[in-house]
């Protein structure tokens, strides 16, 4: 599978598992709830950009591979680190990291921008960042960085050192936001 189709059906399941989780039981229990298909807008450097619809709402989201994997694990599967746009969700731009594991259970995840580090909160195979600020100086850090670090810690107590390269980043940021028909924050 090339890496653009792995990104936009993890970045789409990922979507789709919270947005199901968030309506309730009910329509997952029913069957009538379909995965969408992400179409591929375009690729920035590193970076690629994806949408969907979901209902009548369109949601975008950039995603990227890490150039570098390191860490004591002995496998995994493919890790990723993704930007969503939600228009009308509570939270409008999100970073959202995917390790190919599952997170040890209370810890933390943390990224490393040049001297900006950023701690964010971990459930089940994903990672989230507190609050909706950290989520904005989070991604003004990546406009201005060249690379990244994404250090987690799974169920085994085994860790991950991922390096992603932020090239492209910004341009793929500005081209989500006009795909999802807004500016960017």
């Amino acid at each position: 599978m090339s890496s653009r189709i792995r990104i936009a059906t993890i970045g789409c399941l990922v979507i789709v598992t919270l947005s199901t989780a968030a309506s309730g039981p009910g329509l997952a229990q029913e069957g009538e709830q379909r995965a969408p298909i992400p179409q591929f807008v375009g690729s920035h450097r590193d970076w690629n950009v994806y949408k969907f619809e979901d209902g009548d709402q369109t949601i975008c989201y950039i995603a990227s591979e890490p150039k570098k994997q390191e860490g004591n694990y002995t496998r995994r599967g493919s890790p990723a680190v993704l930007v969503t746009r939600r228009p009308g969700a509570r939270v409008l731009y999100e970073v959202s990291v995917q390790p190919g594991y599952t997170y040890q259970d209370s810890s933390d995840v943390e990224i490393q921008i040049d001297r900006n580090k950023f701690l964010l909160f971990t459930r089940g195979e994903h990672a989230w960042a507190p609050r909706e600020a950290d989520d904005k100086a989070l991604i003004n850090a990546m406009r201005r960085g060249t690379d990244m670090t994404v250090r987690g810690t799974s169920t085994k107590s085994t860790y991950s050192l991922d390096t992603y390269s932020l090239l492209g980043f910004t341009a793929a940021y500005e081209a989500m936001s006009e795909a999802c028909g807004g500016a960017s924050s």
